[in-house]
């Protein structure tokens, strides 16, 4: 069951999480996305986020050319059950295996994502979860300069080393989408081109979302 709101979504930065099944395997924060290596243009994520996202992630659904994504961190509480005077070896890593989303506020069918994702005991992983297909971005649109909201609702699915199954609770994404309102959002002087975390379709162009931008001269 679903119990956290869009608005308290937001007080919390764009962050919420809410009882569903419990899991000690759980998507913990939206996290600002990092800085684009300026001579590759390559993003680096890390275990844990260096900074949370603030505010609200934009969907922009006439410039975005590829799925809707965000950096998160993924935490494991178990703890580690090994015991080397038996030889028992620790059980309690996890991998996760997809991440299933469904949406509040839009037509929108539910959308399955493979993953391998493996978040160790009692500690962290970074992810970038695709959110939104890019296929359904057209029946998102809004009419003129409008900005519409909705929420995507993910969870992961997985297995522990021990082969016990997991499913995490429901994290709760809130969205703003436009039309065109992150098209020419930022520029850069030749030879530099544009490159973003997430990354956009190719160098040069607008992720079309909420995105961390630089200049770089790729080598």
């Amino acid at each position: 069951m679903k119990t956290r709101t869009l608005a308290a979504a937001v007080l919390a930065l764009g962050l919420s999480a809410c009882a569903a099944e419990f899991s000690a395997v759980n998507i913990f924060a939206i996290c600002a996305p990092p800085d684009p290596d300026t001579t590759t243009g390559a993003c680096l994520y890390p275990a844990t986020c260096d900074a949370v996202l603030a505010g609200t992630p934009v969907l922009d659904v006439t410039t975005a050319q590829l799925d809707f994504r965000l950096p998160v961190q993924i935490n494991n509480t178990l703890t580690d059950n090994s015991n080397a005077a038996d030889g028992r070896i620790n059980t309690n890593d996890a991998t996760i295996t997809s991440f299933e989303m469904t949406y509040t506020g839009a037509p929108l069918a539910p959308w399955d994502v493979a993953a391998a994702i493996t978040v160790p005991t009692a500690g962290s992983s970074g992810a970038v979860l695709r959110l939104i297909p890019a296929a359904s971005f057209a029946s998102l649109a809004p009419v003129g300069a409008a900005t519409t909201s909705l929420v995507v609702n993910v969870r992961a699915h997985g297995r522990l080393a021990s082969q016990d199954s997991f499913t995490s609770a429901w994290f709760n994404v809130p969205v703003q989408v436009c039309a065109g309102c992150l098209a020419s959002s930022f520029a850069c002087a030749a030879p530099a081109v544009l490159v973003t975390c997430p990354s956009a379709a190719a160098p040069g162009l607008a992720p079309g979302q909420t995105a961390t931008p630089a200049c770089a001269t790729l080598e």
